[in-house]
C-alpha cells in the first residue's frame, strides 16, 4: 500500500473515531495515529495562484522546529464543502437572502462528482445539516425561516465542524454567509476558536454588511453595540480571527457583484490548494504552524495553529447528534426554566440567586442589581446631572439599555406568545413611570407602566411602544386606576397571544387591544421619565413568571 492510500485509510479511522469524541456521553474512542494535515495556498504578488510546486519547495515548522512532510498532494484532492447560510429576518432587508441564495448556485454547481457539498441554514435556531444530491446541486438551496431574531453563529459553526468530522474527503472547508453577529449562542468565542484549531476544516467567513455597519466594525474594538441593545463581539474581528486560525480568508462585500467575486475567490482558493501532512512532535498541546516556500515573491496562506486532541473536549455536543449540548453549555436562565412535553415552557425568577444571569451592575447613574427584596432598577434623573443617551451596559448574559431618561433591564428566553406577571414595588415619591417591558428586541419594546400622580393622589397605567433611540409613542393613553393603593406592591400581568394584548393589575383586567406588530422578544422591567427634583427613579421587582402559550 503506498503512502497516499495509507493516509486515506488512517483518515477514515480518525473520522469514525472523532465523530464520537465530542459527544456528551462518557464513552470516548481514540486512535494512536497523530497525522496532521495542513491546507496551503500560494499566490504571487498579483494574487494569482502559483501552480507546479512540489514537496521539496515547502518547509513546515511546528513551534519553530522543522518537520518532515509525510504526505504531499498538489491541487488534485476532491473537496468536502459545507455552506452555512444565515436566514434571520435581517437578511430580508435589501433582498440579501434571495441574492445570496441565487449566487450560491454557482458555488454549488462548480464542483466535481467526487466532491461533497453540504448545506445548513441558521438564525437563532439551527437547521438540518444535509448533503446535497446531484439534482439539488443544479438549483439554489431551499430556504426555510428559522427562529425569531439574532444569530447563533458560534453554535451553528461548531455544529457544522462536528458534522464535517465524518466527511470523506481530505480537503475540507466551511463557508459561512451572514449579515449578523453572534447574539444567541451557548458557546463563547474562545471555545469556538479551540474547536476550529482542532478541526481539519478551513473556515471562510462572508459578512454582508452595509457601509455604515462596516465603518463601525473596522474601528477594531473587540465589541460593538447593536441597535442600542447590548454589546456583542465585533464580527470583523471575529471573522478574520476564525478564518486566519484555519488558513482561510474573510470577505466583506458591499454589493451583489462583490459577493459573487468573494464566492469565486473562495472556490478558486479551494481548487488551488496544496495539502501537506506531518506527524506532530507535541500532539497534546496547541502548536504554532509556519509554512514556507523556497520560491521568492509569493504569499503563503495556511492555518497558523493546530489544536490538540483534548481541544475537542472544549465543546460538547448532544449524544444523539451535533447540536451544542444544552447541559454542558447552558444559558444561565435555564436554571429557572421548567419544561416537559407536552407542557409549555415556564420561566420563574425570584432573583434569589445572583448566578441566574440578570445584570448585576451599578455606577454613579444607573443600577440594575440583585437586592434582598428582589431585583432593583434605578436611574439618577437628568435634572441631577445624569448624562443623556448613554451606551448600553453589558453585564454577563443580561443587559441594561440606558436611553435618555429611560432605563430597561431584560434577560431570559425570547418569547412569542406568552403570559407574564411580576410584583413591582415603585420607589417612594418620584412621579416617573415604572413597569413591565415585553417584546424587547433589536427594534424596540412595549412597556406596561404604572404612574403615581401628585398632588392629585391617584394612580394610572399606560401602554407605550418605544425604540432603541429613546423615542416612544402612546398605544393606550394614561388611564386612571380606581381602588388601587398607590404605595403598595402591585402585580402587573401581560398576555400577548397572536397579536391580542391583555393587561391586568392585581389580577384585574384593565385593558385589551389588538396589535399584530407584537412579535417576539425578551421580558424585562423599566423606569421611564425624569424624576425632576427627586434623587432617583427606582423600582424593585420580584416573582417574575412567564409561560409560553402553545
Amino acid at each position: 500500500m503506498d503512502l497516499k492510500s495509507l493516509f486515506i485509510v488512517v483518515r477514515w479511522v480518525l473520522l469514525l473515531a472523532c465523530s464520537s469524541v465530542v459527544l456528551a456521553q462518557p464513552q470516548v474512542f481514540k486512535v494512536d495515529t497523530t497525522l496532521q494535515s495542513i491546507a496551503v495556498q500560494v499566490a504571487d504578488k498579483q494574487g494569482n495562484q502559483v501552480h507546479g510546486l512540489t514537496a521539496p519547495d515547502f518547509t513546515l515548522l511546528e513551534d519553530g522546529h522543522p518537520q518532515r512532510i509525510a504526505f504531499f498532494e498538489a491541487e488534485s484532492e476532491p473537496i468536502s464543502l459545507a455552506i452555512l447560510l444565515d436566514v434571520a429576518r435581517s437578511m430580508d432587508f435589501g433582498g440579501k437572502l434571495e441574492r445570496a441564495r441565487a449566487l450560491l448556485a454557482s458555488l454549488i454547481r462548480d464542483n466535481r462528482p467526487e466532491d461533497e457539498i453540504f448545506f445548513m441554514p441558521f438564525a437563532d435556531a439551527i437547521g438540518p445539516f444535509e448533503q446535497l444530491t446531484s439534482e439539488q446541486r443544479l438549483r439554489p438551496p431551499a430556504i426555510a425561516r428559522l427562529g425569531h431574531s439574532g444569530s447563533a453563529l458560534y453554535d451553528a459553526l461548531a455544529s457544522a465542524l462536528c458534522h464535517m468530522r465524518t466527511a470523506k474527503n481530505l480537503r475540507q472547508a466551511v463557508v459561512v454567509i451572514t449579515d449578523g453577529m453572534d447574539q444567541q449562542s451557548r458557546l463563547k468565542l474562545e471555545q469556538l476558536v479551540d474547536l476550529v484549531r482542532s478541526s481539519s476544516c478551513q473556515v471562510f467567513m462572508v459578512g454582508l454588511y452595509n457601509q455604515p455597519e462596516y465603518e463601525v466594525f473596522r474601528q477594531r474594538r473587540k465589541t460593538v453595540t447593536i441597535a442600542g441593545l447590548r454589546e456583542v463581539d465585533n464580527p470583523l474581528v471575529v471573522f478574520e480571527r476564525l478564518s486566519k486560525e484555519s488558513g482561510a480568508e474573510s470577505f466583506f462585500p458591499k454589493s451583489a457583484q462583490g459577493f459573487k467575486r468573494a464566492l469565486d475567490r473562495i472556490w478558486a482558493l479551494l481548487k488551488a490548494e496544496y495539502t501537506l501532512a506531518y506527524y506532530p512532535q507535541k500532539p497534546d498541546k496547541v502548536r504554532n504552524i509556519d509554512v514556507r516556500v523556497t520560491r521568492g515573491g509569493v504569499r503563503i496562506s495556511a492555518r497558523r495553529s493546530v489544536g490538540s486532541e483534548s481541544g475537542m473536549d472544549t465543546v460538547r455536543f448532544t449524544a444523539t447528534g451535533c447540536a451544542v449540548s444544552p447541559i454542558e453549555h447552558p444559558y444561565r436562565w435555564e436554571t429557572r426554566v421548567t419544561s416537559s412535553s407536552p407542557s409549555p415552557m415556564v420561566y420563574h425568577e425570584d432573583f434569589s440567586d445572583l448566578r441566574s444571569g440578570w445584570p448585576n451592575h451599578i455606577d454613579p447613574w444607573t443600577s440594575a442589581r440583585y437586592v434582598r427584596e428582589g431585583f432593583e432598577l434605578y436611574r439618577i434623573p437628568l435634572s441631577a446631572g445624569a448624562p443623556s443617551g448613554r451606551s448600553p451596559i453589558r453585564e454577563g448574559e443580561g443587559f441594561v439599555a440606558d436611553m435618555s431618561d429611560t432605563v430597561i433591564a431584560a434577560y431570559g428566553p425570547w418569547w412569542s406568545d406568552f403570559r407574564a406577571s411580576a410584583w413591582l414595588e415603585p420607589g417612594s415619591g418620584p412621579p416617573a413611570s415604572v413597569g413591565l417591558v415585553f417584546d424587547f428586541n433589536e427594534s424596540g419594546y412595549y412597556a406596561f407602566l404604572l404612574t403615581r400622580f401628585r398632588p392629585e393622589g391617584w394612580m394610572g397605567f399606560t401602554l407605550v411602544k418605544g425604540n432603541m433611540e429613546g423615542v416612544s409613542s402612546v398605544v393606550i393613553p394614561q388611564t386612571r386606576l380606581v381602588g388601587f393603593e398607590r404605595y403598595a406592591k402591585h402585580k402587573l400581568s401581560v398576555e400577548c397571544n397572536r397579536g391580542q394584548i391583555t393587561l391586568a393589575v392585581d389580577d384585574h383586567q384593565v385593558a385589551s387591544m389588538e396589535d399584530v406588530s407584537a412579535k417576539y422578544g425578551l421580558v424585562g422591567f423599566g423606569v421611564f421619565g425624569d424624576c425632576r427634583a427627586w434623587r432617583k427613579c427606582r423600582i424593585v421587582v420580584n416573582d417574575l413568571l412567564v409561560q409560553a402559550i402553545p
